[in-house]
């Protein structure tokens, strides 16, 4: 689903929403991947893209920094599960497989950063959806929220 500003959408009543979104993007100069990777790029949270299978194909910068990785190619194609404590690995793999399906989970939970040191992640997980409603990826954000 594409939202857009209601001016827009009563301005242009002829224009699907999607079409009006196009329309948007185009205005700022970005298009496409520039468009989306900008957009994932501008949060503050650790943002990570998820393949339908759970591999991790994109994580923005500030997620980079917040668990201390410095290489993208020591996560990148890695289940994400797989990048959490042994023990949690069996809950945060099910609560992907909500949002593979469709649904929508959100947990807190313990992982150290790629240096050891121990944060607590407050972990959002949303399915990205093709324009036949399959989903084609999960949307995983997570936020440091420790004390």
């Amino acid at each position: 689903m594409v939202t857009v500003p209601r001016y827009w959408m009563k301005q242009k009543r002829d224009m699907s929403p999607e079409a009006v979104a196009i329309t948007i993007a185009g205005s700022v100069g970005l298009s496409g991947n520039d468009l989306a990777v900008g957009l994932l790029e501008k949060s503050k949270d650790c943002v990570k893209l998820l393949s339908i299978d759970g591999h991790l194909d994109f994580m923005n910068c500030n997620g980079l920094l917040a668990l201390e990785i410095d290489d993208t190619a020591d996560v990148i194609g890695r289940l994400w599960w797989d990048l959490w404590p042994e023990p949690s690995r069996p809950f945060v793999e099910a609560r992907f497989r909500i949002a593979a399906q469709g649904g929508e989970a959100e947990f807190e939970a313990d992982c150290p950063t790629a240096k050891g040191a121990l944060r607590r992640w407050s972990v959002n997980l949303r399915p990205l959806c093709a324009a036949s409603g399959q989903v084609v990826s999960v949307l995983c954000t997570s936020r440091d929220v420790t004390r």
